[in-house]
């Protein structure tokens, strides 16, 4: 018990640094946005298609009147570009997102922005058809409680799309390696595909639809790339590849 205590402790104090280092990053950004940038959150619209296709491939769920929550949204989030349901977003940095009016003036009307964590939803047990959690999981300090919490608020036939960037064995190695010296202060937390699917059936949920991106192909590409920062990882094994799911509660029936 004193080791797991103290386990969660340090995860706690990496995931304060992360939450300093995403406060200074979306500040960098916002400032960027205020003299012009304004394309900089295009990336949250593609995030918002790539998720519709993704729900119309998978059996038996439609677009819905229900609630829509993401997790870790950011200052914008997918939500704010989804067309149907109550939807709602949640991150920890909130309050610190609506004194930036430069991040606030993109979001539309259709979206409630609330401030809170993961690990602790301000929601009603199953009064949610779908939750979103888009490279999150690994910037927070309790996975695990993140993923009971998201059990309890979804309906029975209700929905999770998550999405993570994973790394191979040797690559998770080096990156926890990181986290622990303090290089990377983003990132609490390290998966692999494998961690990532043991995390989940942990929490109960079944896996419906699954695509894991190609880590030969992403080592290649940081190989390639002119940063000096994408190179390092491309030769040292560093390299990020996605992975992405989506998950019912419960095994579809006839299983």
């Amino acid at each position: 018990m004193v080791a797991i205590s103290e386990q969660l402790r340090i995860k706690w104090t990496r995931w304060q640094k992360a939450q300093e280092y995403e406060r200074g990053f979306w500040q960098r950004l916002g400032d960027s946005i205020e003299v012009g940038a304004t394309g900089q959150l295009d990336w949250y619209r593609w995030r918002a298609a790539r998720l519709e296709e993704l729900l119309t491939s998978a059996p038996g769920w439609t677009p819905t009147a229900g609630k829509v929550l993401e997790i870790g949204s950011g200052p914008i989030g997918i939500v704010n570009f989804l067309e149907w349901g109550e939807r709602y977003a949640i991150d920890p940095l909130e309050s610190f997102y609506r004194q930036q009016p430069s991040l606030v003036k993109l979001r539309t009307s259709g979206a409630t922005y609330l401030a809170g964590s993961g690990e602790r939803l301000p929601l009603d047990d199953s009064s949610c058809a779908l939750v979103i959690i888009d490279n999150v999981i690994d910037h927070t300090y309790a996975p695990g409680k993140i993923l009971e919490e998201i059990s309890r608020v979804l309906e029975p036939s209700g929905r999770l799309y998550l999405s993570v960037n994973v790394h191979t064995g040797w690559g998770a190695f080096l990156h926890n390696l990181l986290a622990v010296l303090r290089i990377d202060k983003g990132h609490p937390y390290t998966f692999t595909s494998n961690t990532l699917r043991e995390l989940l059936a942990r929490g109960g949920f079944t896996t419906l639809l699954e695509q894991v991106a190609d880590y030969t192909e992403a080592r290649q590409a940081d190989r390639r790339s002119r940063r000096a920062t994408d190179r390092i990882k491309g030769y040292t094994g560093l390299s990020e590849f996605q992975h992405l799911v989506l998950c019912s509660k419960t095994a579809p029936h006839g299983n």
